[in-house]
């Protein structure tokens, strides 16, 4: 099935519903079995049933079945939030004494994750700061266990070769693990591409409506089964409620993802023309350098957008503060503008000599467009950079 027809159908199964056409919410932390030969046989994984919410639960379980479709996976895994699946991720395959490669563009809070937490648990890790495949393979060590990526990247959007860079890792038996948030599946899957894990922000355009804290993680079953092990024990798992709505929100993703397509180039081309716009970052863009990659990977280009400014952090600071429609706030992916400066919100937490070695400016401003006519975007944007 395409990915419209799969966003509303799967998961949801009328038949097995009392013909409800909407999944019930399974609001329990526990089940109770019929006799204790019966829960033998679950706790054995002899017969499918539910004991306790932590490890399984119907109303989560609907939500990863979407979810393992639409990437294009075997299987996938709901968490708490998108941190809580990179963590759990790339904790999964890695040990005291291992070692993991990190292309150096990624989301601050993947990047304070790696330097803060992994060296603690004795995992070294080398960041990456260029996309030459022969300078990536060049750190990867008999020690490494992991290459982590991240594509399109948050605020650069720069654009990580996943089939490249895969036959690397297969080469020399590294996992692949790509967070594809802002390409999401509708527009990109990086398991098609050779990662062998994706994870997910799903508060972001999975979501899409800035009301949850969701992660996913998808892969093959294999895979999953060691991931998933991880979370029964550090609990990381998102509420029944939480997933319903998500599985409630993905019914129309095909339709947000397109408008967030459509809304973000038109928006992209009117910046990259104004002349109080220094540069435009969006690979939907002939100016991209990485166009032409952006275009065989990826089937859209989502809506987020970064620009720096004419006239330096302060002429960005107005141009955000001025803003009407384009909220002032963290976050992307929802069907809201958003708009903010990556030194105060996403990179906040890297090191300013870090942020400005990844090309990350004071001047640079970050917009997720919304699926809001497209011209009051646009208007909203003009009148906020007379005022800088």
């Amino acid at each position: 099935m395409k990915i419209e027809t799969i966003a509303v159908h799967a998961g949801n199964h009328p038949r097995n519903q009392l013909g409800s056409v909407s999944p019930p919410i399974y609001q329990t932390a526990t089940f109770t079995a019929p006799n204790t030969e019966e829960l033998m046989a679950i706790n054995r994984g002899e017969k499918q049933g539910f004991i306790y919410s932590r490890l399984r639960n119907p109303t989560i379980m609907a939500l990863e079945e979407k979810l393992a479709r639409l990437e294009g996976a075997e299987s996938a895994i709901a968490f708490s939030s998108g941190m809580a699946a990179t963590a759990a991720a790339v904790g999964t395959f890695l040990k005291a004494g291992d070692e993991i490669v990190s292309l150096a563009d990624v989301y601050g809070g993947t990047h304070h994750y790696f330097t803060t937490v992994l060296p603690r648990h004795g995992v070294r890790v080398h960041w990456c700061d260029s996309y030459d495949l022969a300078r990536i393979e060049s750190m990867i060590t008999e020690s490494t266990r992991v290459l982590f990526a991240e594509t399109p990247t948050n605020p650069l959007l720069r654009i990580v070769d996943l089939q490249a860079v895969s036959e690397v890792t297969r080469r020399r038996n590294v996992k692949l693990i790509v967070d594809g948030t802002l390409g999401s599946p509708f527009n990109q899957r990086p398991l098609e591409l050779g990662a062998d894990l994706v994870v997910h922000s799903a508060s972001k355009y999975l979501n899409g409506h800035s009301d949850l804290i969701v992660g996913v993680v998808a892969a093959t079953r294999t895979l999953t089964r060691a991931v998933r092990n991880l979370q029964f024990v550090s609990g990381s798992i998102l509420e029944p409620l939480g997933a319903w709505l998500v599985h409630r929100g993905l019914s129309t993703y095909a339709l947000r993802m397109r408008q967030h397509n459509e809304n973000g180039i038109a928006v992209a081309r009117y910046l990259e023309k104004h002349p109080k716009v220094q540069r435009v970052y969006y690979p939907g863009l002939e100016s991209h350098p990485q166009h032409d990659l952006a275009k065989r990977q990826m089937r859209g280009f989502g809506g987020l957008l970064s620009f720096e400014v004419r006239g330096g952090s302060e002429a960005a600071c107005k141009v955000v503060d001025h803003c009407q429609i384009c909220g002032l706030g963290p976050s992307l992916g929802g069907v809201e503008c958003l708009i903010s400066q990556p030194i105060t919100t996403s990179h906040y937490s890297v090191p300013d000599a870090t942020r400005r070695a990844l090309g990350i400016s004071d001047n640079l401003v970050r917009l997720s467009v919304g699926i809001e006519a497209a011209e009051d975007i646009i208007a909203d944007l003009a009148q906020a950079l007379e005022a800088a």
